[in-house]
């Protein structure tokens, strides 16, 4: 991600136990993504991956999953909305959904296009 002034973009970074990391290691990892535009969170009981499994078709917590959403993604009351796009790290799910951080920036950047 650029780092660049546009407001219209907001990066929500959400960081769990996956692997076995703990709260204390999210000061450290919060520098791999230096952009005043994102906000970070930690999630100890699994909250958001376990929401956004169904979006993923996954019945464990997504995780190392990256998701856009257009300006007009409706919050509903229970679950998640679905994502305009979604690439992934994980096994067992679409390999032609695997993150290509070109493909992903160029989707974001088309998302961000049709807020102009």
């Amino acid at each position: 991600m650029a780092n660049d002034a546009t407001r219209s973009v907001a990066v929500f970074v959400v960081w769990s136990s996956q692997l076995g990391a703990q709260e204390k290691n999210v000061g450290e990892a919060t520098t791999l993504i230096p952009d005043r535009r994102v906000s970070n969170f930690w999630d100890s009981s699994l909250v958001v991956g376990t929401a956004f499994s169904r979006a993923a078709n996954r019945s464990e917590p997504a995780w190392d999953v990256y998701m856009l959403f257009g300006p007009n993604a409706s919050w509903p009351a229970t679950g998640v909305p679905t994502p305009a796009w979604w690439e992934h790290q994980l096994s067992g799910l679409p390999p032609e959904l695997r993150l290509d951080p070109r493909r992903f920036a160029a989707k974001a950047r088309a998302l961000e296009r049709d807020l102009r």
